[in-house]
């Protein structure tokens, strides 16, 4: 990913190597503590029963960033893919992590700024569902990725995130020195963010290095593999200015989302979706609610599972993969 845009022909390749590197290996592991009598399942990208996100928080993998619905780890940032492997073995019970990466996404608009299309949320975290977060336009951003005609899918906010960095012993002196000051120097965080944003820039990171571009810009057309007609090569813009203000993002809250049970592609009404950020609370006004005893809004009851015919029968989704998964 140094030689890549971040929304390049290599992107949505390398994003789904990763997924299956981790499967390969959770799918290893699995087979390994079956042989030693204990039910174990590899819950991978493709095929699983559990939602991923919740669980690296609990794990101590990361933090919720900027960029949304997205953990990021505090020594590969968001170049972070997850596997699960759910098992009844007793092991050591890990917890959440708190490296400072809340103060640091709220004072660094990078990822936000260079968004190809403005998903990325510029002002403060909401809640959204119940969860405090920093909520991107979902729609906008699978949109893109979708009808990218430039490169496959889209990992720009990956590839520009300052925290974009591998830091192991082997790495450069200046992202181990600043990985360690972010993580075990909480109070120096004011000092510190603006500065490693304004360096992150300066550096140049985030831009292209054509020296580690070891791929060929293809595609398939008609089964027949050509030269791409072109490819988004896009640098850094450091003087691009955010405003949180003129941004509009879509809201598609539990009570907007398809029922559970349906498995075919359900139209989404982004009007509604856009009106429905007049229901979104910040989180201030959620802590004052519960500290009122006022209830839920109405918009975080979900969507109940439709049943018989609008649930395609009604019953749990068919694994497409066999029992065994």
């Amino acid at each position: 990913m140094e030689g890549a845009s971040g929304d390049d022909w290599i992107s949505g390749a390398q994003s789904m190597r990763g997924y299956l590197r981790g499967a390969e290996i959770a799918g290893i592991m699995g087979e390994t503590l079956r042989g030693l009598g204990f039910p174990s399942r590899a819950q991978t990208n493709a095929d699983s029963d559990v939602l991923h996100i919740p669980l690296l928080l609990w794990a101590g993998l990361g933090e919720l960033s900027r960029i949304g619905e997205l953990v990021l780890n505090p020594f590969v940032g968001p170049r972070f893919k997850s596997v699960v492997l759910t098992t009844d073995m007793p092991l050591e019970v890990d917890r959440p992590i708190d490296f400072g990466l809340q103060y640091f996404c709220d004072h660094c608009h990078k990822c936000d700024r260079e968004c190809p299309c403005d998903a990325i949320p510029h002002g403060d975290k909401v809640m959204f569902n119940g969860y405090e977060m920093w909520k991107p336009d979902v729609e906008r951003c699978t949109r893109y990725r979708l009808t990218n005609m430039r490169g496959s899918a889209c990992g720009r906010c990956m590839k520009t995130c300052p925290l974009n960095k591998v830091v192991d012993m082997d790495g450069g002196l200046l992202p181990r020195l600043a990985s360690w000051l972010g993580v075990n120097a909480m109070f120096l965080k004011p000092a510190l963010v603006p500065v490693a944003t304004w360096l992150d820039d300066k550096l140049g990171n985030g831009r292209r290095n054509l020296v580690k571009k070891w791929w060929f810009d293809h595609e398939i057309v008609d089964g027949v593999t050509v030269a791409a007609k072109g490819a988004n090569e896009r640098e850094i813009d450091p003087a691009k200015r955010v405003d949180a203000a003129r941004q509009k993002i879509a809201y598609y809250h539990a009570d907007m989302m398809p029922p559970p049970d349906r498995h075919a592609p359900d139209p989404v009404d982004r009007k509604a979706a856009l009106a429905a950020a007049a229901l979104v609370e910040t989180p201030a006004e959620a802590r004052r609610r519960l500290a009122t005893g006022g209830a839920a809004p109405a918009h975080y009851a979900p969507v109940p599972p439709a049943g018989g015919e609008g649930g395609e029968g009604g019953g749990p989704a068919v694994n497409p993969y066999g029992k065994d998964g």
